[in-house]
């Protein structure tokens, strides 16, 4: 998480109603994107969660990515007034803790341009890592006409970067456009609509403060995925939460099965590789059985097996169907997004 630069200040910013209210934008692109029957979105810099609340109202598959711990906080407990559910990351944008092809959309409204020009590039990287092929993305960029560019004397890090050097930015890079930027910068994308919005007029006073306000479509390979290497190895499993307990942090989650780990074997988030054991009505303290599929998820970095005894034919078996296997897991993966292979 260590940055060259401060982050938003959310823990000192008294009055955060500004920050609460979703912008117009947001319910255009709900509208958009359920239209076209897109299911998951990457809320981007999502701060105090405004857009995430709004795009979960909606039906979406939301994931609220950040990289404040404080304005996580106070999603945390945002979401549950709200009466939504929905993952919260936090994260840094040059480095996503996201399988690729992840989402559907991504929205990034006055968040994804808080790098200098290396960072950009590497944030757009990123962002074209994890979005689907054919996903689509919805971000504003300043603009180079903005008197904060032009004429603030701000200090600027190189051509694209100003620095700012009051409020509650103070010291967050803000990454400037003009539209052969905007080309350079969206090259692999096909641009469905740039427009450039002066918001000239706010808080009792005239202002130049121009963004760029950016949809544009992905295409891409879609990424092909073999468990065959998997699917069918005998592993040897440590239960470390039993059939019949809770979540060590998160009291409220129960586990109806039991669920472990393979010694030894590293998953995606550096530990190691997590396991549903199922076919066992009893608990357990260690387990020895057979992987019969993968459970892949988007929004994260890790995937989980599912294992049985070594002895279970699951052919035509009503207990391993795809949709049996989901209904049992679905206790702890109903929070993420992801695929069962089998």
């Amino acid at each position: 998480m260590e940055k060259s630069y401060i982050p938003f200040d959310w823990k000192n910013l008294d009055d955060k109603s500004l920050w609460l209210d979703p912008c117009e934008e947001s319910y255009y692109y709900a509208e958009k994107w359920k239209r076209e029957g897109r299911h998951s979105v990457l809320d981007l810099g999502c701060g105090l969660g405004r857009h995430s609340i709004l795009f979960a109202k909606y039906g979406f598959k939301v994931t609220a990515m950040d990289c404040s711990a404080e304005a996580l906080d106070f999603l945390k407990k945002y979401r549950r007034e709200q009466n939504v559910d929905f993952t919260i990351k936090r994260a840094d944008m040059e480095n996503m803790p996201f399988a690729t092809d992840a989402f559907d959309c991504i929205f990034a409204m006055h968040s994804a341009g808080h790098a200098d020009t290396a960072g950009m590039n590497k944030i757009l990287c990123e962002i074209k890592r994890v979005l689907k092929p054919n996903g689509t993305i919805f971000m504003t960029l300043c603009s180079k006409d903005t008197w904060t560019y032009a004429e603030s004397g701000m200090p600027k890090i190189d051509d694209n970067t100003v620095i700012k050097t009051e409020g509650v930015e103070q010291g967050v890079p803000h990454f400037f456009v003009d539209h052969e930027d905007i080309k350079k910068l969206f090259t692999d994308f096909e641009l469905i609509k740039v427009r450039l919005i002066d918001d000239c007029y706010g808080d009792g006073k005239w202002r130049n403060q121009k963004h760029y306000f950016i949809e544009a479509v992905l295409h891409k390979e879609a990424t092909k995925l073999d468990y065959s290497n998997i699917i069918g190895r005998h592993v040897d499993c440590k239960i470390d939460r039993p059939l019949g307990t809770h979540h060590p942090r998160v009291k409220d989650l129960f586990y109806p099965v039991n669920y472990g780990y393979v010694e030894g074997v590293m998953a995606g988030d550096g530990a190691e590789q997590d396991v549903y054991i199922l076919g066992v009505d009893k608990p357990l303290q260690t387990f020895s059985g057979k992987v019969i599929a993968v459970y892949h998820r988007f929004n994260d970095v890790e995937d989980k097996w599912i294992v049985v005894p070594e002895e279970t034919d699951t052919t035509n078996n009503p207990r391993f169907t795809r949709k049996e296997i989901l209904k049992q897991i679905d206790f702890q993966e109903r929070f993420f997004d992801g695929e069962l292979y089998i």
